[in-house]
């Protein structure tokens, strides 16, 4: 009956065993797997055409009411509005705006708010926002909708936008003269991009906490009048009053997008105005080539993927989506040969202005929030989109990799343990054999097998763990502390400078601490884990972020093998090479330097290297910042998952193990005098 119930011939051990001697094969397969799965996502038969799925989106379809009289308004405030941006340089001609407002009949306020530059040396630097309300007539004030437009001063380095606010005053009086608002109308005009924005934000839903001001780096203010709970909003940066085409921007905060309604309903009112708008939406060339219909969804998919993995919103739309309100921005780009503004009689903005009372009609019929349609999603084109239930196991099929390898790992766990003491003892026995004969290596492999019995190390990797996730911590931490920031140094430096010492530690780290028997393939086994369970909540999160990261790291997971036996020398060198290179500072200053490139090819090749690295340097800096102002976490991934998961990586692509001394506090060796065998004693009567 023992030969029965012997655990060593039954299916599921035989089953194991073979998977695991084509361990790599199989993950190889779900790696190619997961790749040709979105890329086939590309092809027509494998996406959907946009709808509409929320029926009370369609009354923004009808006539619209905008007249040529809105168009002569923005006209007018537009020759005023340059007037004073003469004599307002680098600042913001509020007195203008908020005087505009005022005549128009809106309830305007002005909005106050404080920065604490983190590295600034307690810098502070002041903005103002000026902000109208118009107020429902129909009902009271439950609900709202925000339209807003950035000014830059004409000292900005960004593209100049200044005909964005006198289309926003020249909506504002049109939407004052009816009387079917159901939903009170923010106008917003916001200074210094994105930090008024997120400032107004703050101080709107958050205004009554209560602030620790020695720690708030963005002192919000509060608001002397708000409207209902905000249901959408709308950005508009206009480059001028005739415009070339209407670029739709949706990615927001840590790759948020608004609701697919919202963009579908943007798209057909555009196309019912004739203007021409999409998403990335680009001038009209002549091509030598057409690229397929293939190409050219597969170039909007990688490219919405790599815009969305930054984490960092595109327009100030973007700061909307962490209040779960749904927003995005109509950028209207300058048509470059059109007639002067004076000689223009005619009806330039009018298009413009009846698309925007079109989307503000849908808005404003919406019973209750954006909820029908997708809110995860990849545009391939403009009428076409993939959700998540179709491109999601692409990245399940990577990560599955780290998954099947950890239960072949833990499953064989025994045995590879095993090979590696005997691999530890040869060395041994060679060294001491001409000393101690055979008895020796039976006295290290007892002493060895003694250890193994006592269970595997889960302390002593717990406790490698902890050590590994806490420089995660500290890179995330430390830039921010007090002793740091009174260093005379500057923002990119210092961040640098933190980050590269805790790599510095990292690296070394393997070569100083060496686990004992077993804890190689133990730690193995919680890397993978840990690693897969990461992706898939960065892929929850931000799955253009999770699947790039799973793209360059799954073919080194794939290859990591602590058994010396399974790997070759000039596998495990590559494998060790390919891992210094997956450095996260590494991969960033990578990727810096091929949009360096890409952006200045006419550098030369030092030059470039040298930019790149300052870029690279500025990168960190900015991404510590978004990090404490706005929310981003891209930042904290890197510090906090993807660093500690390299070291770990590193570590066992060493595969550093103990000397066979450490082991039982090796000594020279004794042989063992021989037993006398216990007779055997018989009873006699």
């Amino acid at each position: 009956m023992g030969l029965l119930s012997d655990p060593s011939i039954s299916t599921q051990n035989k089953l194991v065993d073979n998977l695991a001697k084509h361990v790599r094969k199989v993950c190889c397969g779900l790696y190619i797997l997961g790749v040709v799965w979105l890329g086939c996502l590309a092809l027509p038969e494998f996406n959907h055409g946009t709808y509409l799925s929320e029926n009370a989106l369609s009354p923004g379809l009808v006539y619209p009411e905008i007249r040529l009289d809105a168009n002569r308004l923005a006209i007018q405030l537009l020759e005023e509005l340059q007037r004073e941006r003469k004599e307002h340089k680098s600042t913001t001609p509020h007195a203008w705006i908020a005087a505009k407002l005022n005549e128009f009949g809106l309830e305007t306020h002005t909005h106050n708010y404080t920065l604490r530059y983190p590295f600034g040396g307690g810098k502070e630097y002041h903005g103002k926002n000026i902000y109208g309300i118009l107020r429902a007539p129909r009902i009271a004030s439950t609900e709202g909708i925000v339209f807003t437009a950035p000014y830059r001063a004409p000292s900005s380095v960004h593209p100049d936008i200044s005909p964005s606010v006198p289309l926003l005053l020249a909506f504002a009086d049109f939407a004052r003269r009816k009387n079917y608002w159901a939903k009170d109308l923010i106008f917003l005009i916001t200074e210094q991009e994105q930090l008024g924005m997120q400032a107004w934000l703050e101080a709107y839903h958050d205004g009554d906490r209560v602030l620790n001001v020695s720690k708030a780096y963005l002192l919000p203010g509060n608001l002397p009048a708000r409207a209902g709970s905000l249901q959408a909003a709308l950005n508009i940066e206009v480059q001028d009053l005739e415009i070339d085409y209407v670029d739709v921007k949706i990615e927001g905060l840590n790759g948020k997008l608004p609701n697919l309604d919202m963009f579908n309903l943007v798209q057909r009112i555009m196309a019912r105005e004739g203007i021409t708008s999409g998403y990335k939406q680009t001038a009209r060339k002549k091509r030598r080539s057409n690229p397929s219909l293939f190409e050219k969804n597969l170039r909007q998919m990688l490219a919405m993927l790599a815009t969305q993995s930054s984490g960092v919103p595109n327009g100030n739309h973007g700061l909307f989506h962490r209040y779960r309100i749904d927003a995005l921005t109509i950028a209207a780009a300058k048509r470059q040969t059109h007639a002067t503004l004076k000689g223009n009689a005619g009806s330039a903005a009018v298009p413009l202005l009846k698309a925007i009372e079109g989307i503000a009609r849908s808005l404003n019929n919406l019973l209750e929030r954006f909820h029908q349609s997708f809110f995860f999603y990849v545009i391939v084109n403009n009428d076409r989109y993939i959700s998540i239930g179709d491109y999601m196991p692409a990245l399940v099929a990577l990560v599955a990799c780290a998954f099947f390898k950890a239960y072949l790992t833990w499953s064989t766990l025994d045995s590879e343990v095993q090979q590696a003491a005997a691999a530890a003892v040869k060395p041994a026995e060679t060294q001491t054999g001409s000393a101690s004969g055979s008895g020796s290596g039976v006295e290290t492999e007892t002493d060895i097998d003694t250890e193994l019995e006592d269970g595997l190390p889960y302390g002593s990797v717990l406790v490698y763990l902890t050590a590994v996730l806490l420089i995660g911590y500290l890179g995330n931490v430390l830039p921010l502390q007090q002793y740091f920031l009174e260093i005379p140094m500057g923002a990119a430096p210092l961040t640098t400078s933190v980050l590269s010492f805790l790599t510095l530690i990292g690296f070394i780290l393997p070569f100083v601490v060496v686990l004992p028997a077993g804890g190689l393939e133990l730690l193995h086994v919680g890397f993978l884990l840990i690693f897969g369970c990461s992706l898939i909540i960065i892929g929850l999160l931000n799955f253009a972020l999770g699947f790039f990261v799973a793209v360059i790291t799954v073919p080194v997971v794939i290859a990591l093998d602590t058994s010396e036996q399974n790997c070759s020398g000039s596998m495990r060198n590559l494998t060790r090479f390919i891992t210094l290179l997956l450095n996260p500072m590494v991969v960033v200053y990578v990727i810096v330097l091929a949009m360096s490139f890409y952006q200045y090819p006419e550098l030369k090749l030092d030059k470039l290297l040298l930019r790149a690295a300052t870029a690279a340097m500025d990168a960190s800096a900015y991404g510590l910042i978004d990090n404490v102002i706005y929310g981003n976490w891209l930042y904290f991934v890197v510090s906090t998952v993807f660093l500690p998961l390299w070291i770990l990586c590193w570590t066992l692509s060493l595969s550093k193990r103990r000397d066979i001394a450490d082991y039982s506090d090796y000594e020279e060796p004794q042989p063992r005098k021989p037993q006398p065998e216990p007779q055997a004693k018989f009873k006699t009567n």
